[in-house]
């Protein structure tokens, strides 16, 4: 045991020290719990948002859906820490690109989502043919920190609309879409997908229509985020033909953003679930349009690319979330086995075999010694003293004794014995010269 513990205990020092410099290089665990930042709760966010829940609860990961006033709201509670990924209208992230000092906290994106139109409703007794026609009137822009408001602010400075020749009022969606039907606003400037609840209250309006953007492609080519959809005629509902008529939108688009820390797991898993969640498409979007790597403002999180090129990790294709994670993270250790035991397992048997044998080595030597003083004692003399006779038969004893109490592995018993022959020998020739 002593000798297993001198020459494998060695071993086991270095492996043990080879695991404790890996785990330097493990990642940690992702958390358990994240914060999405979305929007009011009529907002096509907000719904995504729970589906996105849903999924990701079945791997055990909690999602905790923050309410808020929109993409430059959610934007400050990302840069803040509050939130750990968030809905992001396109357009709007460009302004905190780059602010981070921490590189790590670094705004990023994970994907494009789908087409989010900007919707500018207004009573059907309106004659507005462009934006130009919005001058003087009462006009719901949305909130600060919207995007809606971010967005209309663009194009309505384009049309040279501002505060000092027509009323603008910073109104949240719900409130806009209320005083809309009951005559106290004009128009209201929203940003919304086509299956927002608040979108299919107010096309389900007879009194209310949507503002047909005939000069969208003409906004596109000024502001590159923006795309120019069409919402064709009945698309929305059939039997009432809601819209009457094909309208052109300017769409932006719904992305996710979060920081450039977030697990790399952890964005595998968000971008599986945002895959079958907007894979299908929309009325708007093709199928396999989205999601996608264009339309978005931030730069994309190296893991949200690999996504796109390669797919989800492999082991996440074929176990649970966190039974992938571990794997992952044992990997890094298979480093000191390979490095270390491999080479290990090849270096300690023989060492320890010579160990085993050095003790069997020394035995001999000192019989050799024995037999030496023997033979030295026979060629000077007729015979050996007395006195010199009874030392060299106690130094057999000794000798013959520290080899009888030698415990050896069996594979060594044969030399144990081969030794005691030999010893024997010896002791029968000195009891001959006596």
């Amino acid at each position: 045991m002593k000798e297993h513990l001198r020459i494998y205990g060695i071993g086991i020092l270095l492996v043990i020290a080879g695991f404790v410099i890996a785990y330097q290089f493990v990642k940690p665990s992702p958390p358990r719990s994240i914060t999405i930042a979305t929007g009011g709760l009529s907002g096509a966010y907000y719904a995504y948002a729970q589906q996105y829940k849903q999924l990701l609860e079945k791997e055990g990961i909690e999602l905790r859906v923050l309410n808020t006033q929109g993409s430059i709201d959610n934007l400050e509670l990302l840069k803040s820490g509050k939130a750990d990924i968030a809905f992001v209208q396109s357009g709007t992230g460009r302004a905190f690109q780059g602010t981070a000092t921490d590189k790590s906290q670094a705004l990023v994106s994970l994907a494009s989502l789908y087409y989010e139109p900007l919707w500018l409703f207004m009573p059907a007794s309106k004659t507005a043919f462009k934006a130009t026609d919005l001058q003087g009137q009462r006009v719901a822009i949305g909130t600060e920190g919207s995007g809606t408001r971010a967005l209309a602010e663009v194009l309505l400075s384009n049309n040279a609309i501002d505060t000092t020749n027509t009323v603008l009022l910073g109104l949240d969606s719900d409130s806009a879409a209320q005083q809309l039907v009951s005559g106290q606003v004009d128009y209201v400037f929203m940003v919304a997908a086509v299956t927002a609840p608040i979108v299919d209250d107010l096309l389900s309006n007879a009194n209310i229509v949507p503002f047909d953007f005939e000069r969208a492609k003409a906004y596109t080519r000024r502001y590159r985020f923006l795309s120019a959809v069409e919402l064709p005629q009945g698309v929305v509902d059939f039997s009432r033909n809601i819209p009457s008529k094909d309208t052109n939108l300017l769409a932006a688009a719904a992305t996710l953003a979060t920081h450039e820390a977030l697990h790399p797991a952890l964005v595998s898993l968000l971008m599986q679930a945002v895959d079958k969640v907007h894979k299908d498409g929309g009325l708007l979007e093709e199928p396999g349009q989205f999601p996608s790597e264009r339309y978005t403002d931030l730069p994309l999180h190296k893991s949200a690319k690999n996504y796109f090129d390669y797919g989800p990790p492999l082991l996440q294709r074929y176990l649970p979330f966190w039974a992938a994670v571990l794997v992952n993270q044992l990997k890094v250790f298979l480093i000191p086995i390979l490095a270390l035991m491999i080479p290990l397992s090849r270096i300690l048997p023989p060492l320890y075999r010579w160990r085993v044998r050095s003790h069997i080595y020394r035995w001999y030597r000192d019989l050799r010694v024995i037999e030496e003083k023997i033979h030295r004692q026979l060629k000077n003399n007729e015979g050996i003293p007395k006195q010199e006779l009874v030392l060299l038969q106690k130094e057999l004893s000794v000798l013959e004794q520290d080899v009888i109490q030698q415990s050896a592995p069996l594979s060594y018993t044969d030399e144990l014995y081969h030794l005691q022959s030999h010893i024997k020998l010896v002791r029968e020739r000195l009891d001959n010269v006596v």
